[in-house]
């Protein structure tokens, strides 16, 4: 039995995760992408840095094992950040990344003119965002740019022609840049109408399992990996976390528990929305649809109280210890953890707040108060999937945080739901090696693929503190500016 590479192409990192058909993990290898804030809200990366360190992450892995026993190679992505070609493909800007605010006036321009219905029904979300904007605003300053036959991809598809010679992506990827309707399971053509676009020059929009090429000779004799294996097409990176934990199933939700902080519910059937803030996709799984819910904060808001502390030398380990170390609800410290976009449902503008802070509280009421403020902010967006009617069976956590003592348990005590913390960190490379080994596979189902390679978990229950986490619920809830 050969072995299975995925790619995880994050924001700021590109990682290379090597396992058997079987699923056991080899290895595991990353390398750093720059990212570059400019004047005006832009934020901007450069896909031949993308591409290097693609190069790097798999030249890592393959200093300590063999990559020619390889049969697929599958693909993981950000979602949303634009890539300008020419009708070659060949990059004619830089990556326009999907934090860049340069957009955001013209996609509340089209909110505006069209409505949130229009919206609901056309791309499953609601709202506009991400390409949309962007493209939008490329139409009106620089239409030369996105004019025909120049292409228009993203960071995904763009790589995947790097691997394969073909520009693809799949549903989920094309959902977050919010041109996806999935209903028909396709581009939205009126939506490409309004941005200035023609299919032809976007990707090829293929299944999650659906090969998107072989891998070129030039990238073997790079990499070390058999030339002509297949490559997915690019997978948005929540999807293929929930594919690598083995959220397959209706009533499995997943959290993704990384810089910002995720809930992917997968459903039966397509519904609208959730609270009007989910991105509603086809799951990679045949069948199944998602409602991804992003809480937009989440390690982000951890990483700034540890800078501003001066902590951010502190192991994983040395961290739980510290948080253990402060009592439950912090002896009355509250922190609202809106520090990056305000969450759905509040007033525009709502930001983040330290609140009844005292002479006696330490760094560890803090750090403490940070964990508890998401935990609240995690089980208010619970509370939406609760209400919506859609089934809420299995909570599976994964990243990073799922590896500490202290925050699942926090976490379990306040949205009152067991957790079953996924021992595999990087469970997005890992749901792209499943997804490639689907293409080896072709009578094996996702489904039962995710299953047997899924990693091992911790389940971790509520126990004593949720009585108190309950009533730190209710104060939080109360005390925020509902829109």
């Amino acid at each position: 039995m050969g072995s299975l590479l995925g790619l995880d192409l994050g924001t700021t990192n590109v990682k290379a995760l090597l396992c058997e058909q079987g699923g056991q993990v080899l290895g595991v290898e990353a390398a750093p992408v720059a990212i570059e804030h400019l004047p005006g809200g832009a934020v901007e990366q450069d896909i031949e840095d993308i591409w290097k360190a693609t190069l790097a992450a798999i030249g890592r892995l393959g200093a300590k094992h063999d990559l020619s026993a390889v049969r697929a190679v599958g693909l993981s992505a950000q979602g949303g950040a634009v890539q300008l070609a020419d009708a070659a493909g060949r990059p004619t800007a830089p990556v326009i990344s999907w934090l860049d605010a340069r957009g955001r006036i013209y996609d509340h321009r089209l909110q505006e003119e069209v409505g949130r219905a229009w919206l609901t029904e056309h791309n499953g979300h609601g709202r506009s965002g991400t390409a949309v904007g962007q493209l939008l605003r490329l139409g009106e300053q620089s239409p030369a740019l996105i004019a025909a036959p120049r292409r228009v991809g993203f960071v995904g598809d763009a790589i995947c022609q790097r691997l394969c010679g073909r520009a693809a992506h799949d549903a989920t990827s094309l959902s977050l840049c919010f041109l996806y309707n999935p209903r028909t399971d396709d581009y939205d053509g009126e939506l490409l109408e309004k941005v200035g676009l023609k299919r032809g020059q976007l990707p090829d929009l293929l299944k999650a399992d659906e090969a998107a090429g072989g891998l070129q000779e030039t990238v073997a004799r790079l990499t070390g990996l058999p030339a002509g294996v297949p490559v997915t097409p690019a997978i948005h990176d929540q999807y293929a976390a929930a594919v690598g934990c083995g959220a397959v199933h209706a009533g499995d939700v997943m959290f993704g528990a990384g810089t910002a902080w995720v809930l992917l519910a997968v459903t039966k059937a397509l519904a609208d929305p959730i609270a009007g803030a989910a991105f509603v996709c086809r799951h990679p799984a045949p069948g199944l649809y998602g409602q991804m819910l992003s809480v937009n904060n989440g390690g982000s808001s951890l990483s700034w109280a540890r800078r501003m502390l001066r902590l951010e030398d502190l192991t994983d380990e040395q961290l739980d210890k510290l948080i253990e170390s402060a009592p439950r609800a912090c002896e009355g410290l509250r922190f609202w953890p809106l520090l990056a976009l305000s969450g759905a449902g509040l007033k525009p503008g709502t930001g983040g707040r330290l609140d009844n802070i005292h002479l006696a509280h330490t760094p560890a009421h803090v750090l403490r108060a940070v964990v508890e403020g998401l935990a609240c902010e995690l089980a208010r967006y619970i509370g939406f999937i609760r209400a919506s009617g859609v089934a809420l069976g299995r909570l599976v956590m994964c990243g990073r945080a799922a590896g500490s003592r202290v925050t699942p348990q926090i976490i379990a005590d306040t949205v009152h739901l067991p957790i079953a913390c996924a021992s595999e960190r990087e469970t997005s490379a890992l749901g792209a090696a499943i997804v490639a080994r689907r293409l080896v596979e072709p009578k094996s189902e996702l489904a039962r693929l995710a299953e047997a390679m899924a990693p091992r978990v911790r389940e971790v229950h509520p126990d004593a503190g949720a009585d108190t986490y309950r009533e730190l619920l209710r104060q939080y809830v109360a005390s925020l500016p509902m829109a």
